[in-house]
Order: structure tokens, then sequence, then C-alpha cells
């Protein structure tokens, strides 16, 4: 088998929208860069080569799915940032924030990515029994 490429996590990362929702191609990037940095640190390093966009082997399916869960947790904590900086008017005798029922939406969706990432990472330790 060839080298994994970014594009395969992209993918898998775009994938996990119900939406097509557009990104910049440099944030999706410093997302990947992230992501590889956060899994080097908490499993295995991992050599990637931001140059040509490329891994020095095949990590497999379950590592991409990984990377790009991470990518959807750094995705969800900018969406979370984004909800809670919409502008609420507080007055004396009214208070207006529509955005209530977003703020939970968005902090629940990020609570979701942050276990499926835990468990993705479990999942790949090496258990005590070995």
């Amino acid at each position: 088998m060839g080298n994994t490429t970014a594009k395969e996590v992209f993918d898998s990362f775009e994938s996990s929208f119900a939406d097509k929702h557009v990104l910049a191609d440099e944030l999706e990037k410093i997302w990947l860069l992230k992501a590889i940095a956060k899994y080097s640190v908490e499993l295995s390093p991992l050599a990637f080569d931001a140059e040509t966009m490329m891994f020095d082997s095949d990590i497999g399916q379950y590592v991409i799915d990984t990377l790009a869960s991470f990518m959807k947790l750094f995705y969800q904590e900018r969406e979370v940032s984004m909800v809670n900086k919409r502008v609420s008017i507080v007055g004396k005798d009214i208070s207006i924030d529509g955005n209530n029922g977003s703020k939970t939406a968005a902090a629940n969706e990020l609570n979701y990515v942050k276990e499926e990432s835990k468990t993705m990472v479990g999942n790949q330790k090496t258990t005590a029994y070995k």
C-alpha cells in the first residue's frame, strides 16, 4: 500500500457533517497539523510532510478517522466560540437572547465529539492485560 495523504483525512473529517459546509483549506490544514500533534503526544508519533501533504506510510483507516475526529473537535470548539459571542440584549426590564438553544446544542455537540475522540484514543492504547 502507498502512503496516506492529507486528503484522505480531510475526506473523513468532511464526511462527518450532514450538510456540505465549505471550510477554508488553510483552516483544515491547521486543524490537521494540530490533530497530528495531539495524536503523536497521546498515542504514537506520526511522520507527516507538510510540503507534500503525505504521511510517511499507510496509517490505516482507524488512525485516519481518529485524526478526523480530532479535527472535528477543533471545528466544534470554534463553533461553540462563535455561538457564545453572538450578541445578547440585556436591559433593566428585559433580556433577549435567542441563542440559548444554539449555545446548548453547540455545547452538547462539543461534549459528544470530545467523548468520541477519547474513546477512539482509548481503543488504540495497549491494555494492561497484554
